[in-house]
């Protein structure tokens, strides 16, 4: 049993979980992370409970809702082989452009879920100590994240390389609130950043070699044509620059609409975009637990666009 004494938030965290039936399982991932990522992991945890709760959520809650959300649309895949969402506009209105649901579930239970989820933290340990150290030593570099999301990579980046700019794109407005209120409560500098409104499906409105790097963290499972997303990095992204790119096979969620055969199948995609893999994570969820009927599979990838 690991000692959270120098950790309390995880500590109070994790002490809830006892005895609650649809979370008790993110213990035994808690335990698993801090044995094998020790201060790594139980930092990142503390700050991303410290950040939910100055941002005045119920890290408890949020947990219990995302989690029975995650094992019904698991539940449904393992029943029906398919992730049984099609229509990108239908879900673009019902959940992207509902307030309820993303402000209340879906931003801080996904930026929740790398503080307690192996699939989630796994990937970020290949951004952490292999792509962080390709970009942070440019002392002007400027990047690009589409479908930010929560803001939780964002957020990291600029912990690790406040010196460094980015612009931020996504479908949703409310996930532009959520992650400018979390920039706001980690005091992170206005003028190092920009969030707007952008659909990768349509194309981004900015030209051909704008960034030095650019990050397309879970976004290739949400939309109907991934290659097309995968080729527009590139173009947005300079000869010899940096992308992180990280995906799921066979994890339902609200909102996913692509599922991948396997690893092979989207790494030749980033191929053939025009980049290189230099870096790259397969994590299975049963590799760490071998009764889980969640059969999910992480990828990440870090990748150079090619000269």
């Amino acid at each position: 049993m690991n000692n959270f004494d120098n950790f309390p938030l995880l500590g109070q965290f994790k002490n809830k979980l006892v005895g609650d039936f649809i979370t008790t399982g993110l213990i035994e991932q808690i335990d698993l992370l801090a044995e094998r990522y020790g201060g790594e992991y139980l930092n990142l945890a503390e700050r991303v409970l410290s950040m939910l709760e100055k941002m005045d959520y119920d890290t408890f809650f949020i947990a219990q809702q995302y989690i029975f959300d995650y094992l019904k649309q698991m539940s449904i895949f393992l029943k029906t082989g398919n992730y049984g969402h099609e229509d990108y506009n239908e879900i673009k209105e019902t959940i992207y452009d509902s307030a309820d649901i993303m402000m209340k579930t879906y931003m801080p239970g996904l930026f929740l879920a790398y503080a307690n989820t192996t699939i989630l933290y796994t990937k970020y340990n290949l951004f952490r100590n292999k792509f962080l150290p390709l970009i942070s030593s440019a002392s002007n570099g400027i990047g690009i994240e589409v479908g930010f999301g929560e803001g939780f990579y964002l957020w990291e980046l600029n912990h690790h390389a406040p010196h460094l700019r980015f612009d931020g794109f996504d479908i949703s407005e409310h996930a532009v609130a959520f992650a400018s209120s979390l920039f706001d409560y980690a005091n992170m500098q206005r003028d190092r950043y920009r969030l707007q409104i952008g659909d990768i499906t349509s194309g981004i409105p900015a030209s051909v070699g704008d960034y030095d790097f650019g990050i397309l963290a879970e976004v290739i499972e949400h939309i109907p044509n991934p290659e097309q997303s995968i080729t527009e990095m590139a173009r947005l992204i300079r000869p010899g620059g940096y992308l992180y790119l990280t995906s799921v096979i066979d994890s339902n969620h609200m909102d996913h609409i692509t599922n991948f055969e396997s690893p092979d199948i989207v790494e030749s995609m980033i191929k053939i975009a025009g980049f290189n893999i230099l870096h790259e994570s397969t994590y299975r969820i049963q590799d760490d637990f071998k009764k889980s009927k969640d059969i999910s599979v992480g990828l990440a990838f870090v990748c150079k666009r090619r000269e």
